[in-house]
């Protein structure tokens, strides 16, 4: 039996196939979450990004690139200072002191080299997992989400085309983010229909209407959906859509 042909785009010859099903995603994300989206998210959204981005990263990376510009701004003065006071024993050393140009330009320099530092230094505390999972839970969040919006549709429609098999057997950080999220979007999709049922909203007035959620996703959502799923109201609901046809 011929092994199956990938669905995938095309990609670079070079990337595994385990690498092509991810940069798939990546793609949609590039295609579809603009600059818009990306600089003015919901303020919810925004707290998220930021409580995963930036902390407790943006702290150490300050302390390191603050302490780097104070060391290189005094280090050299202290070394000369000390140096002097060797050479002068009996009298007081000269106390050296910066001109002008050499003060301007150190300065630019010293704080070029500290900020490259406090950025290494923010980079290697970056907590990825923390990032994933915050972003992953994204769904979840209660009011309007834009990147769930943009991003769920295609994400749903991206996994279900990829073999179960990949989502089982692969335990890469980035892949079970990326499950986690399109569940998380399930979730969120279920929810938002058990509320426009609530609410009494036609088929027609369901989809175009947009919620914003009064709470967050319950995460156990499936689960009780399963348990309380009225059959009865999509037989009438049914029944009412042949008549209208």
């Amino acid at each position: 039996m011929p092994p199956a042909k990938s669905r995938l785009p095309p990609f670079d010859n070079s990337l595994s196939e385990d690498e092509k099903i991810v940069q798939s995603f990546l793609t949609i994300i590039q295609t579809k979450l603009d600059y818009k989206i990306l600089k003015s998210p919901t303020k919810n959204e925004r707290k998220v990004l930021e409580d995963a981005i930036l902390y407790p990263g943006i702290i150490i990376g300050s302390l390191f690139g603050i302490g780097t510009f104070i060391g290189l701004r005094k280090a050299p003065q202290l070394v000369l200072n000390y140096m002097n006071k060797s050479r002068f024993p009996n009298k007081p050393p000269p106390q050296y002191q910066e001109g002008l140009f050499v003060k301007v330009a150190g300065t630019i320099l010293d704080g070029a080299m500290a900020s490259l530092v406090g950025l290494t230094a923010w980079t290697v505390s970056l907590d990825k997992q923390k990032v994933l999972d915050s972003a992953a839970n994204i769904p979840l969040m209660a009011g309007n989400s834009e990147i769930s919006n943009v991003l769920c549709d295609d994400f749903v429609k991206m996994y279900s085309s990829t073999s179960p098999r990949f989502w089982k057997t692969n335990t890469d950080d980035t892949v079970v983010a990326i499950q986690k999220f399109v569940h998380n979007c399930q979730k969120r999709e279920m929810y938002e229909r058990q509320i426009k049922q609530e609410l009494g909203l036609s088929y027609e007035e369901m989809k175009r209407i947009d919620l914003d959620l009064p709470t967050a996703v319950p995460e156990d959502i499936m689960e009780k959906d399963k348990d309380s799923f009225d059959w009865a109201a999509v037989e009438d609901f049914e029944e009412k859509f042949d008549e209208d046809d």
